[in-house]
């Protein structure tokens, strides 16, 4: 869950959080019994932030047991006052299996949800649940619109994707100027498998 650790470090890193910076540097040193004390006074206050922490700290076993269904709570409470990244960890955990039962209905339901929030991670996976047809008939037209979307917002990996699919017709028409334009962007943003193909196109 090295994903989820990873997001949590960055949303806390904005200034509106600033305020959990001692909570936040006793997870860093390893004070996760600290932590938690922090993180669970914000929660009483309402704070879904710290509703996303406490469900990631039970979910990886930080300074408690690990307790998937614990965390499960957790992130329910956060992702209920409209906070994307819990509604990802959501999507995930129900999409992989993570609590013991594969659910691709409540995976795609949060992935949704966490896209309409405007979450580019959870637009590539809509892109890919409907290109592969991951669960549901399979729609390409349908799933390049959301890969589209978090193209837009610069995610790499869906730049590329976007790139991929117009060189090669997936949802979209063949347009190798468009192909080229979404690789060259990702590949700007040191996005590793973008130089390979461009490399590759190109020799």
């Amino acid at each position: 869950m090295r994903f989820v650790f990873l997001l949590i470090l960055v949303v806390f890193s904005h200034p509106t959080f600033a305020s959990m910076e001692d909570a936040i540097r006793a997870v860093q040193e390893g004070r996760n019994e600290d932590a938690l004390r922090e993180f669970h006074q914000y929660a009483r206050a309402g704070n879904p932030v710290a509703d996303y922490w406490i469900g990631t700290m039970h979910m990886q076993g930080r300074g408690v047991p690990k307790d998937i269904e614990t965390a499960m709570r957790w992130f329910h409470k956060s992702a209920r006052q409209d906070h994307a990244p819990a509604m990802v960890v959501l999507g995930r955990i129900h999409a992989d299996g993570l609590n013991g039962k594969t659910n691709l209905n409540l995976a795609r339901g949060w992935f949704d949800k966490a896209a309409k929030a405007g979450d580019h991670y959870a637009m590539l996976r809509m892109g890919e649940i409907y290109i592969s047809g991951i669960g549901i008939k399979a729609n390409p037209n349908i799933g390049i619109r959301y890969v589209k979307q978090a193209a837009k917002t610069g995610y790499p990996k869906a730049m590329h994707i976007l790139g991929l699919a117009y060189l090669r017709g997936v949802g979209v028409a063949v347009d190798k100027q468009q192909g080229f334009y979404w690789l060259e962007k990702a590949a700007d943003a040191g996005f590793a498998p973008s130089l390979e193909v461009l490399k590759e196109l190109t020799q």
